[in-house]
C-alpha cells in the first residue's frame, strides 16, 4: 500500500470512529440522514477516495450535532496529542442496567450488582460522563436489537421539552425505563413513548432522560472480566443505581 492510500485509509477509519460515536450504525445511516451522496461518504470511510477539507468540515458538523466530540482536523489528521481533548479517554464503560425496547424493565426486578452488569470497551475516546444500557425486547428493530448497549450520558443534560422528537433511554416517574421517541402527551408534564413497531406507552412522566452516545451491537459487545474493570469509587456506582432505580443483586 503505497503512502497516499494509507492515509486514506486512516481517515476513513477516524471518520468510522467518528461516525459512530455520533450513534450512527452504519455508513448508509449516516449519509440518508444527513444528506449526503452514499456512494461518497462510503468512499471516503473505506479509504477508496480522497477526503477534502470540506468534507471533513461537513461530517464533523453534523457529527458532532449528533453528540460526538470530533473536529475536522481529528478526522483528517488525528489528535496531535491527549491534551487537545482532555476529557476523553479511552476508557471501559459501566453496563449500569437494562433498558426496555418493548419489553418493560421494571425496578424492583432489575437487579444490579454493585459495580454493574459488566462493562463493555469501546475502541475510541467517549467522555467519562458515560454508562451503559443493555437493549432487552424487539420494538425498536430493525434499528435497535436485544443485546445491544447504547451508551448514555449518566446526567440529563437537556430539558424534557428540549427531546421533543428524539429517540432517548427514558426513565419513568414510576421507575420503569424504555428506549422510545419522546413525544408530548396529553397534557404538560405527560409524553407519549412511541416504538418503531409496537403501541405507544401513552401520558407517562419522566423522571430521566438519557442521551444516547453511541450504540455499540450486540455482536461487538465483550464483556470484560470484573478483574481487568476500571477504577471506580463505590459511591458513583451507588449514584448510578439509583438515577436509574436499579436494586442491588443479593
Amino acid at each position: 500500500m503505497d503512502r497516499e492510500a494509507q492515509i486514506r485509509k486512516q481517515q476513513g477509519e477516524r471518520l468510522k470512529a467518528a461516525r459512530l460515536a455520533a450513534g450512527y450504525r452504519s455508513g448508509r445511516e449516516a449519509a440518508l440522514s444527513n444528506g449526503w451522496p452514499e456512494s461518497t461518504y462510503r468512499a471516503h470511510e473505506t479509504g477508496s477516495r480522497t477526503m477534502g477539507q470540506d468534507d471533513a468540515d461537513r461530517y464533523a458538523r453534523r457529527f458532532r450535532a449528533a453528540g460526538a466530540r470530533v473536529t475536522a482536523r481529528d478526522i483528517l489528521f488525528g489528535a496531535s496529542d491527549e491534551t487537545d481533548h482532555p476529557e476523553q479517554s479511552p476508557h471501559l464503560v459501566p453496563v449500569m442496567g437494562r433498558v426496555g425496547a418493548g419489553a418493560t424493565i421494571e425496578p424492583e426486578f432489575d437487579q444490579v450488582p454493585p459495580d454493574g452488569l459488566f462493562e463493555v470497551k469501546l475502541p475510541f475516546p467517549v467522555p467519562d460522563e458515560m454508562i451503559g444500557l443493555e437493549i432487552e425486547g424487539d420494538s425498536m428493530l430493525p434499528v435497535y436489537r436485544a443485546g445491544d448497549v447504547i451508551v448514555v450520558w449518566r446526567e440529563q443534560r437537556r430539558g424534557t421539552e428540549d427531546f421533543l422528537g428524539e429517540l432517548a433511554a427514558v426513565r419513568t416517574e414510576d421507575g420503569r425505563r424504555f428506549l422510545k421517541t419522546i413525544m408530548r402527551g396529553s397534557q404538560r408534564g405527560l409524553y407519549r413513548l412511541e416504538s418503531f413497531n409496537a403501541r405507544p406507552v401513552e401520558d407517562v412522566a419522566i423522571a430521566w432522560v438519557g442521551e444516547i452516545h453511541v450504540i455499540v451491537p450486540a455482536r461487538q459487545v465483550r464483556h470484560i472480566d470484573r478483574a481487568v474493570r476500571s477504577p471506580v469509587t463505590r459511591r458513583q456506582r451507588v449514584r448510578e443505581r439509583e438515577m436509574l432505580g436499579t436494586k442491588r443483586m443479593v
